[in-house]
């Protein structure tokens, strides 16, 4: 009895706590870019704890600081670690251990030589650490942390060569005992990262049923739903596009012939069949009349159909792969009944393709073709970059230059600490103002609420055993929410490097750590955005009519399909969705990215903002039309007046001619969605007649 009781109150709790997240998600500012929390990898987390932990306990008890070094060492190691294979992981996770020990030891004998030897070193290797960028994300992520290692050395001089050897081994056992704790103890199955990707789809899934439930019992304006649409269709075909590339990655030994693999391949393509019939379920749900029976009955098995999802991304994380049959039976069962509960039904199909999709070549390849390959490639891209118009070359020398130029503000100032400035405009600096501008502020505020947190564990916590026990929280919060947002990496982040500091400099003041930290961080936030305004500044292209065209061609083209979908193959559909999708997304982001540069929504006008959200209305209608079991043949006079609007559109984004108003179709003649798809192409048809206007006015 006490089981059933407690039941039905876990789902509650759960749905609360989903409301907040969400809200706090729709409402967050501008210059907050991630916040997932379905993101958050708790073993990654305890990994880190565990590798620097015991680093500073072994400090402890021999009663030795320079083991903080070894904890740093350790936490950034597994910062290093790159998703994929053992070998790849190994690969990134040595190679940062070996080059920043290199790097970092040359870098304090350089500042035991003199302040202008320090900078020179500095500028080197923040410039070759910046410019890794060019090879792709897992080279820029040990390349910069790498640099990074080299800024926060250049804060310990090393004058003896003895000393300088056994503070660099010191150091490097950190680095190799957090790679074996990684390869060990904390192997990455080779479908782990597959797994994590397809539970974050059916998460996103999820938050669309959930939202969608929210939304229709409260009755919702349209508005609300085209708010609805953008945030969350966006962020599930985002979700499975990483999860197609992690399956794509997936070795060659691990396809052939193996269920795992098979069953997640299969949660995949379940996956895009979902995503589409969410998108029509949300459309439907938006024109359901005004009948508070029906609304709250949809509304129930949205829900219930958000708690199943939920529940099949828990089962694919885990590999619990007995749960699945009977959670997609229950899914299915739920998609039967909502049909009923909708003005215009749509049906859960399962004759889905994936589409697009390349796996890995199954040829096998050896190890020396592998890296002559490899070795081509680089040199390839190289010799690419060697150019003063390449982003890549600019980005590596504004990031040298600003970072050796704090370098020198802050031994001018004798500013203690002041490692953390450069590390910070290290970190900060991206290519293009629009991604500095999000991490400069994001930084900000996560190190003002760290210095605070940090002072309050400073007061209540003075032993060195009690620092290494508070260490390992921070360390594992630090870890686990850096995919979540980069505000809670930096809030977690600051109360740790103040406590190892803490353990490396017994006795002292860690209010006074507190707030160095967040002055230096606040300068070196100044001197990123000086930078990325003043100093050979990359900015998005303000014509942002191509990733506008492409957007409008390719959900036009998805609802020119769906009005005949009865004699379209699903492949062609499937194939036109997930372009329309893509485009939305695409031109989505290059609008946002605009935005960010300004950090005002007045430079996007009102025109484009409206096609942005009809384009996801038109795929919904699309969608709906595709999964409708009321479709029907097209006939005759609706073909014709496509065909002519659409070619009237096309002419627009052109700007080749002057499109000419043709008559709408007889109402009567059209089913509901039908209007609906005529409506949405004629105003289509109008916002581009005004733009192409304007632009010649």
């Amino acid at each position: 009895m006490m089981n059933r009781k407690s039941h039905p109150s876990s789902p509650r709790w759960s749905s609360r706590l989903y409301a907040i997240v969400t809200a706090i998600y729709r409402k967050r500012p501008v210059w907050m870019v991630s916040f997932a929390t379905s993101e958050a990898s708790l073993s990654e987390g305890l990994r880190a704890a565990c590798a620097s932990t015991a680093m500073l306990a072994v400090g402890n008890l021999l009663h030795d600081p320079v083991f903080a070094w070894a904890a740093i060492g350790a936490f950034w190691t597994c910062l290093a670690d790159a998703a994929g294979s053992n070998r790849a992981r190994f690969a990134s996770m040595m190679g940062f251990a070996l080059l920043s020990t290199l790097c970092g030891g040359l870098t304090s004998f350089a500042s035991g030589a003199g302040a202008q030897f320090a900078a020179l070193a500095v500028l080197v290797f923040t410039t070759l650490g910046a410019f890794g960028r060019i090879w792709g994300a897992a080279t820029s992520q040990v390349t910069i942390l790498a640099a990074t290692a080299c800024v926060v050395m250049v804060d310990r001089p090393v004058h003896d060569v003895r000393a300088g050897i056994a503070f660099l081994g010191v150091y490097l056992v950190g680095c190799l005992f957090a790679v074996a704790l990684s390869l060990s103890v904390w192997r990455i199955h080779p479908f782990g990262t597959s797994r994590s990707t397809l539970r974050a789809v059916y998460l996103r899934l999820a938050d669309i049923a959930f939202d969608s439930a929210r939304l229709l019992e409260h009755r919702a304006p349209p508005r609300d739903w085209a708010t609805h649409a953008a945030k969350f269709r966006a962020d599930a075909r985002a979700a499975l596009e990483r999860s197609r590339e992690a399956l794509a990655k997936v070795p060659a030994s691990r396809t052939n012939g193996r269920p795992v693999y098979d069953t997640l391949l299969g949660l995949l393509t379940d996956g895009e069949a979902l995503f589409a019939y969410l998108i029509a379920v949300s459309g439907a749900s938006e024109k359901v009349p005004d009948d508070a029976w029906r609304a709250k009955r949809a509304a129930r098995l949205l829900s219930a159909l958000g708690e199943v999802l939920r529940a099949i991304a828990a089962a694919a994380n885990d590999a619990r792969w007995e749960r699945l049959a009977n959670l997609q039976a229950r899914l299915r069962r739920l998609a039967t009944r909502l049909e009923s509960a909708l003005m215009e039904p749509v049906k859960l199909q399962s004759d889905f393709e994936l589409v697009d999709f390349a796996p890995r070549d199954a040829k096998p390849e050896r190890w020396t073709e592998g890296a002559t390959r490899l070795a081509a490639r680089t040199w390839a891209t190289f010799k690419a970059n060697l150019s003063s118009e390449s982003v890549g070359l600019r980005h590596a020398a504004r990031v040298g230059v600003t970072t050796t130029t704090g370098f020198l503000v802050i031994r001018a100032l004798g500013l203690p600490f002041g490692y953390w400035a450069t590390m910070a405009t290290l970190l900060i600096l991206q290519p293009s103002i629009a991604a500095t501008w999000p991490r400069s502020i994001e930084r900000a505020a996560g190190s003002i609420v760290g210095g605070v947190l940090a002072a309050a564990i400073g007061y209540a916590i003075h032993s060195p055993l009690g620092i290494s026990l508070a260490v390992f929280p921070l360390v594992m919060a630090t870890m686990a929410l850096r995919p979540v947002s980069y505000s809670l990496f930096v809030l977690f982040l600051t109360p740790t490097f103040v406590l190892v500091a803490d353990f490396a400099t017994p006795g002292a003041n860690e209010f006074s750590f507190a707030l160095t930290r967040l002055g230096n961080n606040v300068l070196g936030c100044v001197l990123a955005l000086l930078a990325t305004f003043y100093l050979w500044p990359t900015r998005e292209k303000a014509d942002y009519r191509a990733y506008l065209g492409e957007a409008v061609r390719a959900n036009v083209a998805y609802l020119r399909a769906a009005l005949e979908s009865p004699h379209r193959s699903a492949k062609d559909m499937e194939r036109l969705r997930r372009a329309a999708g893509l485009g939305s997304n695409n031109a989505e982001e290059a609008i946002g990215r605009i935005r960010l540069e300004k950090l005002e929504d007045t430079m996007v006008d009102t025109v484009t903002l409206t096609v942005l959200s009809l384009l996801r209305r038109m795929a919904g209608t699309a969608t709906q039309l595709r999964l409708s079991t009321n479709r029907r043949d097209r006939h005759d006079g609706l073909e014709e007046w496509v065909a002519q609007v659409s070619a009237d559109i096309d002419a627009a984004l052109n700007r080749t001619l002057r499109p000419v108003r043709h008559e709408l179709p007889a109402r009567d003649t059209l089913t509901s969605l039908e209007a609906d798809a005529v409506g949405e192409l004629a105003r289509m048809q109008r916002l581009l007649t005004e733009r192409m206007r304007e632009a010649r006015g």
